[in-house]
């Protein structure tokens, strides 16, 4: 699917992470991967050696600005020539009916937005430096959508989003590559805690190749399922109420249960 040998990704530890590890590994190729989970983490990297991959793990705090760059650093002594930059958080309207905290909002944010702005731009230097490399952000089809029961994931999303459409124009006089996936509801811990209608979902797995199929194909923006991504299009055309009265039959909250970090 890619012929990059030094790949680094982030939330490899489950879900769509995990799953784009898994595709990635092969004899030749090296994962630098992070995550949050120290066992997790160790499994998938066991799994992925017995596939033949090299593999180097880090637990790396990606809001810690100092972190997130001495990994991008540490990680870039040999060129990377693919970054995934997938680790994020999905918050929202809990069963109480109240949206997240202000707290949770501003860690919400700092995952989704703040975290891989910090790396990109580190990567980004080290690519421009060796005239080559691709980042790949994976952003939500939440970047387009009006949801009112995750404001602040729609708006990180939403950030991320056009953060990497202007670095694109930034970097692509120096030979790297900037690419953007818009996926829509993934089995995954994120979907674990919605409570509520789930359009589309698709195994993790499946999302997995989609993206990298799309990233061998040389699509600059992976949005999927497409019936869902037309769809907000053609939503956006119209008036905010008439939006806010077909969202009314996709309305959910969140349940986190006794876990505050499910969703990550």
């Amino acid at each position: 699917m890619t012929g990059a040998r030094r790949i680094l990704l982030t939330g490899a530890s489950s879900g769509l992470g995990r799953e784009l590890a898994r595709a990635l590994a092969k004899p030749g190729v090296t994962l630098c991967l992070s995550g949050r989970r120290e066992a997790a983490l160790a499994t998938v990297a066991d799994e992925l050696r017995a596939k033949g991959a090299e593999v180097e793990t880090a637990i790396v705090d990606l809001t810690d600005i100092q972190a997130a760059e001495g990994w991008v650093d540490a990680v870039a002594h040999a060129p990377i020539d693919l970054a995934l930059l997938n680790a994020g958080m999905f918050d929202g309207r809990g069963k109480d009916g109240k949206l997240e905290s202000p707290r949770r909002a501003a860690i919400q944010i700092e995952t989704n937005l703040t975290a891989p702005t910090v790396l990109a731009l580190r990567l980004a230097d080290h690519m421009r430096e060796a005239g080559q490399g691709t980042i790949l952000f994976v952003s939500s089809l939440g970047a387009f959508a009006n949801q009112a029961d995750a404001p602040s994931y729609c708006a990180s999303k939403a950030g991320i989003t056009a953060f990497a459409r202007a670095l694109r124009e930034d970097l692509a006089p120096d030979g790297v590559r900037v690419v953007i996936a818009h996926p829509g509801h993934i089995e995954t811990p994120q979907t674990e805690v919605h409570r509520g209608p789930l359009p589309g979902i698709m195994p993790a797995e499946q999302a997995a190749k989609t993206i990298l199929a799309g990233l061998a194909r040389g699509t600059a923006e992976i949005d999927f399922p497409g019936h869902l991504r037309l769809g907000l299009k053609l939503q956006s055309l119209l008036p905010w109420k008439m939006q806010a009265k077909i969202n009314q039959g996709l309305r959910f909250h969140v349940d986190h249960g006794d876990d505050p970090d499910k969703g990550k």
